[in-house]
C-alpha cells in the first residue's frame, strides 16, 4: 500500500429506496488515487446500485458524490464519463457484428467539419460531415494503437468482436473506457467468465494501469482476488457499509464473517460415504459442434452413478457447455449414445430428458435459467407447469409451491410475485437450484453452480447438493473452481480440448497433477510419450534395430 496517496473520489450518505426495501443506507467510502479498492457483500448487500449510481445509471435519494473536490451530478452514464469514471459490466455492453475500433468509437460525438489537424487531403470529395467521420476514424485508430501498446492489450481493433474468446472482449470494455480517460473504473465481477490464465493476465493488466494513477473498484465474490490485488476493502452488509479495511490487515476468513455476519465454512466437512450403485447417466463416443460447426467434444465416454457427484474440471472452452447442453437435450450430438437410467435419449428434446427425470443448473442464469421478465412464481413452476393445470394453472397451488421453494432454499426476495430479473445473483442461483432439485431428479448437471455468487449463497448451494447426493441423485458438476471439484467430487474427470484426459477418485486426486491437465502441460508429454511408443513399436515390427 502506497502512503499519503490523495483521495480521489468521496461517495457521502448514498440511500437509494426501492419499494419494500433499502438497497444502499447513508453509504459513506473513499478511494484513493491509484489504488485497486475491493468492494464485498453478499448478493443482495447493495453493491450494484451503489455502483450504479456512481455510473449514472440509477438517481440517489440521498447523499453526494465529490471526484476531485467537485461534487458531481450524475444523471446518466455520460455525465459519469465525463466526469472521468468508466464501468466494466459483467455482461458486456459490446455489439458483435461490428469492430473493436468500431465499438469503442460507438456514442463518440462527432464534429461537423474536421479538426484543424485532419490527416485527409484537400482534394478528397467528401463531404464535411464524411469528412469529419474519417478523420475522426483516423485519430481513434491512432488512439487506440496506442493505448494498445502502451498496456499490451494484444488485441487487433479491425476484428469483428463476434471473432473475440471472452478475455478479448473483457479487454475491448477496458479499452473503451481507457480511450474516454476513465480516471475511475469500475469492474464488476471481471473474472467471473475467465480461465485461471486470462486472470491473472487481466490483474497483470490493472496493476501497470493503477501504477500510472488509475484508480479500480474491483466488485468479486472471490475472497482470494481481495486479498491479493486490492490495496484496502469496504464492506457492505443489508446496504450499510461495516468498514473499511486495509487488505493485508484482514484474513480470509475474517472477510467473510464481515460479508455474511456469522463464521462461513470454507471446505465440505462429515461427508458421507456413498456406495455407487446402478448408473443413471451413461455417454459412449459422444460427439457435438460448437455454435461454429467445430467439434467441442470429441468421442467422450462417461458414467454417472447413482449417489455419486463426478467432478468436471477444465478451463471453460474445453467442451463443458456443449457436454452439458447434450445431456439435458438443448444440443444435438453428432454421433454417439445418451442413456439416462434405461432410456436411450440420444437427440430427444429437452421435454424428454424432464420427464426422464433429469434436472439441470445452467452456466448463465440469466441467459438459461430463467424467463427474467417472469415473476419468481412462474420460474418456480417453469419445469412442471402440467403439474399445476394442464389448461388453466391452479395459481393457489402454484403460490404455495414456490412459496415453498423460496422458504427451503433461502431465496430472499419480498414476495413470488417478483420479476426474476430483479432477484441479486445469488438469490436468483438458490432460486434455480431449488427449481430443479425440489424436483427430485435422479440425474442432475450442475454447470458452475457456483459462479459470481457469495460466499454465504456458495456455502449452502454445496450444502444442497451434497444432501441431494445423499439422497441416490447421480450429480456432474462441471467447475472451473478446482478446489469446489475436489472438496464436493467422489470422482473427478478433466476435460481438455473436448476429450477426459484424466480420471481419479477424489481420495487419490493430486491439485497439481490435475492442474497440468486442465493447462495442457500434462497432456502434451501423453502425446508426445505415446508418439515414441507407436514410433517404437513400428521399427520392431519391421525388424529394425531401435
Amino acid at each position: 500500500m502506497i502512503e499519503n496517496r490523495r483521495n480521489i473520489l468521496k461517495i457521502e450518505g448514498i440511500v437509494k429506496r426501492f419499494p419494500g426495501v433499502v438497497a444502499n443506507d447513508h453509504v459513506s467510502f473513499s478511494l484513493q488515487e491509484g489504488e485497486i479498492h475491493g468492494l464485498l457483500g453478499e448478493n443482495g448487500a447493495g453493491k450494484s446500485t451503489l455502483m450504479k449510481i456512481l455510473y449514472g445509471l440509477y438517481a440517489a435519494d440521498e447523499g453526494e458524490i465529490w471526484m476531485k473536490g467537485q461534487r458531481l451530478a450524475l444523471n446518466s452514464p455520460k455525465d459519469a464519463i465525463q466526469a472521468g469514471i468508466g464501468m466494466v459490466h459483467q455482461h458486456f455492453k459490446l455489439i458483435p457484428r461490428l469492430t473493436v475500433l468500431e465499438n469503442i468509437m460507438l456514442g463518440e460525438r462527432k464534429t461537423e467539419e474536421p479538426r484543424s489537424n485532419s490527416r485527409l487531403p484537400d482534394w478528397v470529395p467528401f463531404s464535411g460531415s464524411m469528412r469529419a467521420l474519417m478523420t475522426n476514424r483516423t485519430e481513434s485508430r491512432e488512439r487506440v494503437d496506442e493505448l494498445i501498446d502502451r498496456y499490451g492489450f494484444d488485441i487487433d481493433p479491425s476484428e469483428a468482436v463476434w471473432e473475440l474468446d471472452v478475455g478479448e472482449r473483457q479487454r475491448v470494455e477496458i479499452l473503451k473506457a481507457l480511450y474516454r480517460d476513465a480516471e475511475v473504473l469500475i469492474l464488476d465481477e471481471p473474472t467471473a467468465v475467465l480461465s485461471p490464465a486470462e486472470s491473472r493476465e487481466l490483474f497483470g493488466m490493472l496493476q501497470k494501469l493503477t501504477d500510472e494513477g488509475l484508480t479500480v473498484i474491483l466488485i468479486t465474490h472471490k475472497l482470494e482476488e481481495i486479498l491479493e490485488h486490492t490495496d484496502r476493502t469496504t464492506v457492505l452488509r443489508n446496504g450499510k457499509v461495516i468498514d473499511t479495511v486495509q487488505t493485508g490487515t484482514v484474513s480470509k476468513a475474517g472477510l467473510a464473517e464481515m460479508m455474511v455476519g456469522r463464521d462461513v465454512l470454507f471446505e465440505t466437512e462429515n461427508r458421507t460415504s456413498m456406495v455407487f450403485e446402478s448408473p443413471v447417466a451413461e455417454v459412449q463416443d459422444l460427439r457435438a459442434q460448437d455454435e461454429r460447426g467445430i467439434e467441442a467434444v470429441s468421442g467422450l465416454d462417461l458414467t454417472v452413478h447413482e449417489g455419486e457427484i463426478v467432478g468436471v474440471a477444465g478451463v471453460s472452452g474445453n467442451g463443458q457447455r456443449e457436454l452439458a447442453e447434450c445431456l439435458v437435450g438443448v444440443r444435438k450430438s453428432t454421433a454417439g449414445r445418451i442413456t439416462i437410467g434405461d432410456r436411450d435419449l440420444t437427440n430427444r428434446p429437452p421435454r424428454s430428458f424432464v420427464d426422464a427425470d433429469v434436472s439441470y443448473i445452467p452456466e448463465d442464469r440469466h441467459k438459461h435459467g430463467c424467463t427474467p421478465d417472469r415473476s419468481v412464481l412462474e420460474n418456480a413452476i417453469l419445469k412442471d407447469s402440467d403439474s399445476f393445470g394442464r389448461i388453466l394453472i391452479d395459481y393457489d397451488k402454484a403460490r404455495e409451491h414456490a412459496e415453498q421453494i423460496v422458504e427451503e432454499f433461502d431465496v430472499r426476495v419480498p414476495n413470488v410475485d417478483t420479476q426474476a430479473k430483479n432477484l441479486s445473483g445469488g438469490n436468483l442461483q438458490k432460486l434455480i437450484c431449488g427449481r430443479e432439485l425440489k424436483r427430485d431428479p435422479n440425474f442432475l448437471v450442475a454447470n458452475q453452480p457456483t459462479r459470481g455468487i457469495d460466499v454465504g449463497a456458495i456455502e449452502y448451494i454445496r450444502e444442497v447438493l451434497l444432501e441431494q447426493r445423499e439422497e441416490g441423485t447421480g450429480i456432474l458438476l462441471i467447475s472451473e473452481d478446482l478446489d469446489e471439484i475436489l472438496q464436493m467430487s467422489d470422482r473427478i474427470v478433466v476435460l481438455y480440448e473436448g476429450k477426459i484426459v484424466h480420471e481419479t477418485d477424489a481420495e487419490t486426486a493430486d491439485k497439481e497433477t490435475i492442474g497440468q491437465y486442465i493447462t495442457g502441460s500434462k497432456n502434451d508429454d501423453i502425446e508426445n510419450r505415446d508418439s515414441d511408443a507407436e514410433r517404437e513399436s513400428a521399427t520392431d515390427r519391421s525388424g529394425v534395430e531401435a
